[in-house]
């Protein structure tokens, strides 16, 4: 699901899940006893709902932002209708748990009037008022599913951090006289619109440092956007928990980024997450040779990077990037870049970003630049992956073209070149004792190893039985064949 606006998904999963348990216990004779301890079962919510005020945090040994006298943040969503008051949420596993896993939720992102509004063309979640809050137990499975006893971190107390901002999880400004949203009357149009999501981050960070005092084991995901997420603010969250007087037992922290090496167009960094939703008001300075000028125009920023920068600041931390090789969100967002850096007149249609599967978005050009394809942002993703460095970095490249994996239950039985999916998460996030390794797809058996398998349904893939798009599919190839010839 891509498009977001008034299409509310998690709704909608939540609402499938009770049909289905419905339907079940329909089929055991109907009885009153059956219906109410299926019920009581599906609305069993271990999560509990934390709501987040304005404050200050202080992070020791970090930088004169979050230094003491500290720093303030102003947690906040998007602020259109439905989407306004921002909260996380917590799972106990276990009385005074000693494993925390911080996870931060996906959904898209905006930068744009043309993305940001739109019954059609919303392309980030928002509208986090209005969806229950069983919805994480009901629509996130994976590392979160504590009933899978293959799950390594099953025994994690969970902080899920739910996304409604549009900005990664890393915006800190109010903006106001930008976006215009045309399915509102100007009298009834918010002053601003927010993007806050490294505010509301720091509210997490400050209940942790009220709630979680006693922690050793602290793993930090995310997915899509919140793998964008769990990347840009692992600094801010390891220096914080470097803070022995409060953190006396910490003994390992690593991050997993799930489906989140996106390519991007030119100038992405400094005038986006720049200017539009004020991220160089966070940047981790005290992290490798990440300065204030590291978003400017003509600076190093990239995912690349400062991934790079994270594992030479933490190299005793293990950090695990996945992504699937042809991955079609992804591909998809890219596409979105490009067409909103076209100028191309808007209309509040499907038709503007197109297919969310990315089957009609245009397989070349195939030259490894920032123009938005298919065969681009595949590219561009594995070398990526394959030149961040650190002893400590590990990446799985996965066949196909779903996106993320870490929130299905999918990830239990998914291989890449031979390897387990679960067994690599494993050697990454906790302390197995054996180092994960490097996967590749491309280094697998058989014909097709990065196409066969792992792929979404659609008519081109269901049809040539491989990961493809409409271009790939007309000449009898799949995109492995496209853009890796």
């Amino acid at each position: 699901m891509r498009i977001f606006a008034k299409s509310p998904f998690l709704i909608f999963a939540l609402t499938c899940a009770l049909g289905i348990l419905h339907c079940k216990t329909e089929s055991q004779d109907n009885t009153s006893q059956t219906v109410g301890l299926g019920l009581a079962v599906a609305l069993q919510n271990p999560y509990q709902r934390i709501n987040a005020n304005p404050d200050t945090i202080i992070i020791p040994n970090s930088n004169a932002t979050y230094q003491s006298p500290g720093r303030s943040y102003t947690p906040s969503c998007f602020g259109n209708a439905g989407n306004t008051s921002f909260h996380f949420y917590r799972k106990t596993v276990a009385s005074n748990n000693k494993k925390l896993l911080i996870n931060f939720m996906g959904g898209g992102a905006c930068w744009n009037n043309d993305n940001c509004f739109g019954n059609n063309t919303t392309t980030f979640f928002n509208f986090l008022d209005t969806v229950p809050d069983l919805f994480v137990k009901v629509a996130f499975q994976g590392i979160l599913d504590a009933d899978v006893s293959t799950n390594p971190l099953k025994n994690y107390d969970v902080l899920f951090i739910p996304y409604c901002t549009g900005d990664l999880h890393f915006g800190s400004k109010d903006v106001s006289g930008f976006y215009n949203d045309p399915n509102v009357a100007d009298a009834s149009e918010p002053s601003f619109y927010s993007h806050r999501g490294h505010d509301n981050t720091l509210a997490v960070l400050k209940y942790i440092q009220t709630n979680y005092t006693q922690v050793t084991d602290i793993v930090v995901a995310g997915q899509s956007a919140g793998g964008y997420g769990a990347i840009l603010n692992y600094p801010h969250i390891r220096q914080m928990f470097k803070d022995t007087a409060t953190f006396p037992s910490v003994a390992t922290v690593s991050l997993l980024a799930d489906a989140s090496n996106g390519a991007v167009v030119d100038n992405f960094y400094p005038d986006i997450v720049k200017t539009i939703w004020g991220g160089d008001a966070n940047l981790p300075t005290w992290t490798g040779t990440i300065s204030s000028t590291y978003l400017d125009s003509g600076g190093p920023a990239s995912i690349q990077n400062f991934l790079s920068q994270v594992t030479s600041k933490y190299s005793t931390d293990k950090v695990g990037q996945y992504a699937a090789q042809f991955d079609s969100t992804q591909r998809w967002f890219f596409h979105v870049m490009g067409v909103i850096k076209s100028g191309a007149a808007y209309s509040d249609s499907s038709n503007f970003f197109g297919p969310g599967d990315s089957s009609e978005v245009s397989d070349s050009p195939n030259d490894s630049t920032n123009t938005p394809s298919n065969c681009n942002w595949a590219v561009n993703s594995k070398n990526a992956m394959q030149n961040t460095t650190g002893a400590n970095y590990y990446y799985y490249i996965a066949p196909g073209d779903v996106h993320t994996i870490t929130t299905s239950n999918d990830m239990f039985t998914l291989t890449s070149q031979g390897k387990s999916f679960n067994t690599w998460l494993a050697n990454v996030v906790t302390n197995t004792g054996t180092a994960p390794e490097k996967v590749d797809c491309s280094l697998g058996s058989g014909s097709h190893p990065c196409t066969d398998t792992n792929y979404i349904s659609n008519q081109y893939n269901n049809s040539l039985k491989r990961a493809t798009s409409h271009q790939s599919f007309d000449l009898g190839q799949d995109l492995a064949q496209t853009c890796f010839p």
